[in-house]
């Protein structure tokens, strides 16, 4: 092969991989919208159609954004960037979702059992958590053969954007089997968000989140409702009640337990 002819070639290779690499700058933001675009297919309506919504329409629409949400596996298979870029969309849908209301009755057996009046919930943070945990007054003691009430919390903000109140009461029912019950409760509506009870205290993020037990999705962002804690759990050792994301791993809201 001619020396002309190697140059040319190897000018030609050059310039390939010159144009490869200007090919990729110019398309790379379309290629990464697009990424995150299929990984959460879903528009939201303006504020002004959502407040002149039916409340049928806004059920509709909350179960299109339930179906919309990524797997864990899809979120896991994205690059953190993406995942970040995915997490901040889907957030700030989520909390614009139409309430979901729930009014469980305290369950039977339970009824009548006196509980302690709890203090005003405090915005959240780790010292914060600590002095409420410490604070709160004991339950009313009850006889163990009946039902009680063993501990009680006061639900407080994660952070600015992530926020919770109520109370989270962990009673005692006539079987032995223990009720996590949440009353005047509210948090920030967020994607696939479930109830746990974890050992650790002073909870505020998924990285001291501590060893848990996960008791079921939450069953609505506002109102009262019960969740059961598998029989035989030594409820003892768990002190705080979490709000928890579980595909982004992000708490919404803790109550620590006392």
């Amino acid at each position: 092969m001619s020396m002309r002819r190697r140059i040319i070639l190897a000018g030609g290779g050059v310039g390939a991989i010159v144009a490869i690499a200007v090919g990729w700058w110019l398309v790379s933001p379309l290629f990464v919208t697009n990424v995150v675009d299929e990984a959460f297919p879903f528009e939201m309506p303006a504020s002004a159609a959502m407040a002149s919504m039916p409340a049928e329409e806004k059920q509709e629409l909350k179960a299109e954004f339930d179906a919309a949400m990524p797997s864990t596996e899809t979120i896991e298979s994205l690059s953190p960037d993406d995942r970040d870029k995915v997490q901040e969309r889907v957030m700030e849908v989520a909390a614009q979702m139409p309430d979901t209301m729930m009014d469980e009755p305290m369950p039977a057996g339970l009824a009548g059992v006196a509980v302690a009046a709890m203090p005003a919930a405090t915005p959240a943070a780790t010292a914060t958590a600590a002095a409420t945990a410490t604070a709160a007054p004991a339950p009313t003691a009850m006889p163990d053969s009946g039902p009680a009430a063993v501990a009680m919390g006061m639900f407080m903000d994660a952070d600015d954007f992530h926020r919770g109140s109520g109370s989270a009461t962990m009673f005692r029912g006539p079987d032995g089997n223990h009720i996590l019950r949440f009353e005047d409760f509210m948090v920030t509506n967020g994607p696939a968000l479930s109830v746990l009870i974890s050992k650790a205290e002073g909870i505020t993020s998924s990285e001291n989140l501590g060893e848990y037990l996960d008791l079921g999705p939450l069953k609505g962002n506002v109102g009262n409702q019960n969740y059961e804690v598998p029989a035989g759990t030594d409820v003892s050792e768990y002190k705080t009640v979490v709000i928890y994301c579980v595909p982004f791993h992000v708490v919404f809201a803790t109550a620590p337990l006392a």
